[in-house]
């Protein structure tokens, strides 16, 4: 069995599968990437039994292919070994079923594979229960709610990204506990089954990297206890995270005694400033005052000193309020709003703080106060 590609294309192949890859992977043959070689092209696959991603390559960007069959080509050093080839067509020739010479005019590798048999069974079905979005849109969901997730693996739910579906609203949810992100969006169809299931946070994440800003379409087939993304040439399949996710919508209030509309841009750039002297690295607790149309935000330090910012606001309550808030929270918030105004929703010091977009209702995001006395 033997194939010849250009380096570019096989690279971008590999960029792909290998985001499947871990290094915790208890079973050694799960180290290795997939070929299958046929007439119509090659197809690569990496798993680490929870993801999956598989990559096709049409046999028209393939120079030369003999022979078909499958070989499991050791993860480790191979993506850097193909970097580094210094030249452009590189040839592969599996000289027995876990050898593989890979070559080019000047240099020749062998490597050990693994046996294809020992390879776990994995398939990547398809459904009629079928969700189409652009990438484009699919990217900015996952972007807009992911900086959201736990990391905690305590309460392995709050890992993972709540995706539900009904009728043609489609609904995606992160919470750590201490902030939530919201995005809305209208679907093109009506989903006749309502969905509501919590999809792993590492997949989620490697899913938008995969993904380009464009307006090509996503299928996504769902199923009782697994999920498939269909993009271009590529297939991305994650287990789902069993039970149910928390109810967050009774979080969000309904009515808001300060409605505060200000600019992003000057929003994050005095709380950027004012966290550097914030006491508490790991929280970085900064205060906020609203007085009037005057927004001061400051932070001390015992050890370096103090600071004080002031922004300009339009602000629907005279009263004044205090509430202080983690700085990096705030920040991670803002960082992910396209617009160039957000309203920032407020009760009291202790209840939760919104932030919204000014004319995008599709998003919304929560932060909890912290107490300072």
């Amino acid at each position: 069995m033997k194939w010849t590609i250009e380096k570019n294309v096989l690279l971008d192949a590999l960029n792909n599968v290998t985001r499947a890859l871990t290094q915790r992977t208890t079973i050694p043959v799960l180290n290795g990437i997939m070929f299958d070689i046929s007439k119509k092209g090659i197809e690569l696959l990496a798993s680490d039994s929870e993801l999956t991603i598989k990559v096709l390559i049409d046999e028209k960007d393939v120079k030369k292919i003999e022979g078909e069959g499958k070989v499991i080509i050791q993860s480790k050093f191979f993506v850097e070994m193909i970097k580094k080839m210094p030249s452009d067509i590189i040839d592969f020739e599996v000289e027995d079923t876990q050898k593989i010479k890979i070559s080019s005019p000047t240099n020749t590798y062998r490597l050990n594979g693994y046996n294809p048999n020992e390879y776990p069974s994995i398939t990547l079905e398809k459904n009629d229960n079928v969700v189409k979005l652009t990438a484009k849109t699919l990217k900015e969901i996952i972007n807009q709610t992911s900086y959201a997730l736990s990391n905690q693996e305590v309460r392995p739910l709050l890992t993972g990204l709540n995706m539900k579906i009904n009728g043609d609203i489609l609904e995606c949810i992160a919470t750590d506990s201490y902030r939530l992100s919201k995005k809305n969006i209208r679907l093109d169809n009506i989903i006749e089954q309502s969905i509501n299931m919590v999809i792993p946070g590492k997949s989620i994440i490697e899913l938008e990297k995969i993904l380009d800003d464009d307006e090509e379409i996503v299928e996504i087939y769902i199923f009782k206890n697994k999920i498939l993304f269909g993009y271009k040439n590529i297939y991305l399949q994650s287990n789902l995270l069993d039970g149910t996710y928390p109810e967050t919508s009774h979080f969000i209030p309904k009515d808001y005694a300060y409605m505060i509309n200000l600019s992003v841009q000057e929003f994050f750039d005095a709380v950027d400033r004012a966290a550097l002297l914030a006491e508490n690295k790991e929280k970085n607790i900064i205060k906020v005052r609203i007085n009037n149309d005057e927004m001061i935000i400051s932070s001390a330090s015992s050890e370096l000193g103090n600071a004080e910012e002031k922004v300009k606001v339009d602000c629907n309550n005279k009263e004044t309020i205090d509430i202080s808030f983690s700085s990096k929270y705030m920040m991670d918030a803002l960082r992910v709003i396209k617009e160039d105004n957000i309203l920032l929703l407020l009760n009291s010091d202790d209840k939760p703080i919104i932030i919204r977009p000014v004319t995008d209702e599709s998003l919304i995001e929560l932060i909890l106060p912290i107490k300072t006395y």
